[in-house]
């Protein structure tokens, strides 16, 4: 699983964009300076309305992830963008649910944030929200690519709420942070959520 929670085997895939047929890695930006720009313009400009508070009066619903999810890709990959998966995936070893089973996943997930939300008054409170609100969108995969850029999304609107100031969350591959990040999403994917909570009390220090 990639920094972004993508797999690493799906950088040789192909896709059908608005600007001809690029791999994976040429959409987010492992290949050419060219390419990068396709897809990183559009997540940095969501991320500045977010930090601008664009966002800070709407519900966290299910509407606004897959609004979210349109943002960064939906300029170059209409028919996905924004849509729920439809076809089965496996992350490393970790099988997510049925693509059926996704926008009610999906909807429980928003319910059970925005639920949180309003109830995390304490720091730890605060913590356990952004390790489950970013363990259990991993968890569930819902969109078919790009669910990396899509959590970074919500995890910066939800430090925004929480009135944190703004920290990295993308998680460089081949350092101890990777390798970390990558055994504390394993464990959230078998029931366990204290090793990510582990991490995000490190990334905010690191961070603040």
């Amino acid at each position: 699983m990639g920094p972004a929670g993508e797999a690493d085997e799906s950088l040789t895939r192909r896709f059908a964009t608005t600007q001809g047929e690029l791999t994976y890695a040429q959409l987010a930006d492992a290949v050419a300076p060219h390419l990068a720009d396709a897809v990183a313009p559009h997540l940095a400009a969501l991320l500045d309305r977010i930090v601008d508070g664009e966002y800070a009066d709407q519900p966290f619903t299910d509407e606004l992830v897959r609004h979210f999810h349109h943002e960064i890709i939906g300029e170059l990959l209409p028919d996905i963008a924004g849509e729920w998966r439809r076809e089965p995936v496996q992350i490393g070893y970790h099988l997510p649910a049925d693509w059926f089973q996704v926008p009610i996943l999906m909807r429980d997930y928003a319910d059970n944030v925005q639920a949180r939300i309003a109830g995390a008054d304490t720091l730890d409170l605060q913590i356990e929200l952004l390790a489950y609100t970013e363990g259990e969108f991993l968890h569930i995969h819902p969109f078919a690519d790009f669910n990396g850029r899509a959590v970074r999304a919500l995890l910066s609107e939800l430090l925004m709420r929480l009135d944190f100031p703004p920290v990295e969350v993308a998680v460089e591959r081949g350092t101890p942070h990777f390798a970390q990040y990558t055994t504390a999403l394993a464990h959230y994917d078998n029931g366990r959520i204290e090793p990510l909570i582990e991490f995000w009390e490190e990334r905010l220090d690191e961070g603040l």
